[in-house]
């Protein structure tokens, strides 16, 4: 591991899952595992496809997160293409550096085609000092047989450069189902 561990030493970069050297996703799933204290190997496999940012200092991947695309409808009315956020994680013996913050703060930088931001978070304050806003309404997920309801789910989103005004915290909000975490 580096030596160096401040923020001034982390170098971001954007990379997409299909340029992903094998390394390089060797890599991702090592840090996730360790931050997560699970395998995370099922559960990047389920997520798909998506943009990830890297954290590293002198090349080795030290924090980490990546956004997928997925359609939130905002009361079955207005659907916002959305970057769904995941896999936001740091190395143990980097966390509470502010590494995956500053990660956290560049993504929106890289997200102008999106509606809207969203994450289910593991801690809220955590997000919420960033800007992220706690949604207050009834969560749902979208299925073939209707909407099912998701009680005890969190979800948070960020307000990008496109995201109507007016949109409301306390609306129901829906996503597609997907196999594994639903949000």
């Amino acid at each position: 591991m580096p030596a160096a561990d401040h923020l001034s030493d982390l170098h971001i970069e954007l990379c997409p899952t299909a340029a992903l050297s094998p390394s390089d996703q060797q890599e991702v799933l090592r840090l996730c595992s360790e931050a997560y204290e699970e395998d995370f190997a099922p559960y990047l496999e389920v997520i798909g496809p998506g943009i990830h940012l890297f954290g590293r200092i002198e090349g080795a991947l030290v924090s980490h997160l990546m956004w997928v695309p997925r359609t939130l409808e905002v009361d079955a009315k207005l659907s916002l293409r959305t970057a769904y956020i995941e896999a936001v994680a740091t190395r143990p013996s980097f966390q509470g550096r502010g590494f995956a913050s500053a990660l956290l703060r560049r993504a929106p930088a890289e997200l102008a085609d999106f509606d809207l931001a969203a994450l289910s978070p593991s801690n809220a304050a955590f997000y919420q000092r960033l800007g992220w806003q706690l949604c207050q309404g009834p969560l749902h997920i979208r299925t073939s047989a209707g909407l099912e309801p998701t009680p005890g789910e969190e979800v948070m989103i960020l307000r990008l450069p496109k995201t109507p005004p007016d949109l409301p915290l306390d609306a129901p909000l829906s996503a597609e189902w997907r196999p594994g975490e639903v949000w």
